[in-house]
């Protein structure tokens, strides 16, 4: 299983990349096997082993069949939850290339996958379309549901990319998401004449597609309705907290 793992991040993100992440995050898998746990998958829904690294938090620990870890567990139960057999007759962007979602996802009517990066507007990659969240390319009123992990917290202009969920989703339609759960919601860099200016000190992610993290822009907390206001968007907690991190799932609904 291990060296499916592998075979499929070779696929995802290249022979090199793959192995940087082997050399690199390997010895602290293998230094953390006594925290390993057998148990069923709330994404994939096998029973697999959930590897994690030495000392590492919910977040290092993964399914071994489809990579899952505490956040995307969280938002496949809320999915199931809230749509069940609905899925089937709904349409679904979700703003991940290589999302342990895919599967669940994939039985939707239409499910259009994205990914973001610097200057690649509208290219394409392993049927992914690139996609920047506060200037999407799509109609008005064209999906019933979107999900991101880990994504708004790196937008700049977070109030763009509320108004755009609104834009594209249909009314009712839903934008299901997780951030890293923070106290309270604030600005921690802007982009001011086309360089960033920083507002707290620089935080980094890890982030597949770049070696040397992401920058986040911002900190979100519960007041996050009240700082970013969005008349078309009901924005409320609706799972979690969860885990030693207190991982929560977010919906921005549409209203009617």
């Amino acid at each position: 299983m291990a060296l499916l793992k592998v075979w499929r991040t070779i696929r995802q993100h290249g022979f090199r990349n793959a192995l940087r992440k082997v050399i690199t995050v390997g010895p602290a898998y293998l230094g953390g096997i006594w925290d390993w746990k057998f148990r069923r998958c709330q994404c994939c829904e096998r029973s697999t082993i959930f590897i994690a690294q030495r000392n590492g938090s919910a977040e290092s620990r993964s399914c071994l069949f489809c990579s899952a870890n505490e956040r995307y567990e969280l938002l496949a139960v809320e999915i199931r939850t809230r749509y069940g057999n609905r899925l089937r007759e709904m349409d679904v962007l979700e703003l991940d290339s290589h999302s342990p979602l895919r599967a669940l996802l994939s039985s939707a009517r239409s499910y259009t996958r994205s990914f973001y990066e610097d200057g690649c507007a509208m290219q394409q990659r392993h049927g992914a379309v690139c996609e920047d969240i506060t200037a999407l390319s799509f109609r008005d009123n064209v999906f019933d549901l979107i999900v991101s992990s880990e994504v708004f917290e790196h937008v700049p202009r977070l109030d763009k990319a509320m108004r755009e969920t609104a834009r594209v989703l249909r009314p009712g339609g839903s934008h299901l998401f997780t951030v890293p759960p923070r106290m309270r919601t604030k600005k921690r860099a802007e982009i001011v004449e086309g360089k960033v200016r920083h507002l707290e000190s620089p935080e980094y992610h890890l982030d597949p597609l770049s070696p040397a993290g992401i920058l986040a822009f911002w900190d979100i907390g519960p007041d996050l309705p009240v700082v970013i206001p969005c008349s078309e968007l009901n924005l409320r907690i609706v799972r979690g907290p969860v885990g030693d991190a207190g991982r929560l799932v977010w919906i921005a609904e549409r209203t009617a």
